[in-house]
């Protein structure tokens, strides 16, 4: 029987050790790698500094704010309220105005302030006070009442004409005076961009309301271009 050989031994256990050794230096150079991945995806996550905070936001510049625009002239509209008013109902009157002065601040060159009531020497004074705004007396007369062929107290809305008389700042100069006469109404819409009247059954509670409206429209459109402004688009 044959004897076993120290030296083969020896030599089998530091093959098995080195094989062992072998494979702990692999696993912790995968364990290495693996660590490093980690902290590379880590640094490239965004920080807190990045966004910006609650503060910061409402102190910067915002964006879609509306753009300013210089103001080429100022009116300050005053109603002009004598005897031949007094039979006009005080609601179609006041609907009439609003329209006038409504036009007026449609135009993003224009700037309205409404005065309220004032006769002619009130607009002088006014416009004397005034710097830079033109002072506008703003008038709903009765045509026939004043020429004598109405009768007393009683108004025909549908004869009703406006006039305008403009002052210039400090001066209190006449520099325009228009009359504005009523015109068929007929409400309209718009179908791929063309007007197009409406029919319409409703009884109006003031008659001739929509023409005068329109007529203060009119009167509007007509003082801006006087100032050469073009008039805003009919909506």
């Amino acid at each position: 029987m044959a004897k076993p050989n120290p030296s083969k031994s020896v030599t089998c256990a530091v093959f098995v050790l080195l094989l062992l050794a072998m494979a702990f230096c692999a696993q912790a150079a995968a364990a290495r790698a693996q660590s490093g991945r980690k902290a590379q995806k880590t640094s490239t996550t965004p920080t807190a500094e990045a966004t910006p905070t609650q503060g910061e936001s409402e102190s910067g510049p915002k964006q879609g704010a509306k753009k300013t625009t210089d103001v080429l002239v100022s009116f300050v509209v005053m109603y002009y309220d004598d005897q031949t008013s007094f039979g006009i109902d005080p609601r179609a009157r006041d609907g009439v105005l609003a329209s006038f002065v409504q036009r007026l601040g449609q135009s993003v060159s224009v700037s309205v302030t409404d005065a309220g009531r004032g006769r002619r020497q009130e607009a002088r004074e006014r416009a004397k006070s005034e710097s830079s705004a033109f002072v506008v007396l703003f008038e709903l007369e009765d045509e026939a009442a004043t020429t004598g062929r109405g009768s007393v107290g009683q108004v025909n809305t549908g004869g009703l004409i406006i006039r305008t008389y403009v002052y210039t700042p400090k001066t209190a100069d006449l520099k325009y005076t228009d009359t504005i006469y009523q015109r068929p109404y007929r409400q309209t819409a718009r179908i791929g961009g063309v007007r197009v009247p409406v029919p319409t059954r409703g009884i109006e509670r003031y008659p001739s309301q929509h023409e005068l409206e329109q007529a203060a429209r009119d009167a509007a459109d007509r003082l801006l271009t006087r100032f050469h402004i073009t008039p805003p688009p009919d909506n």
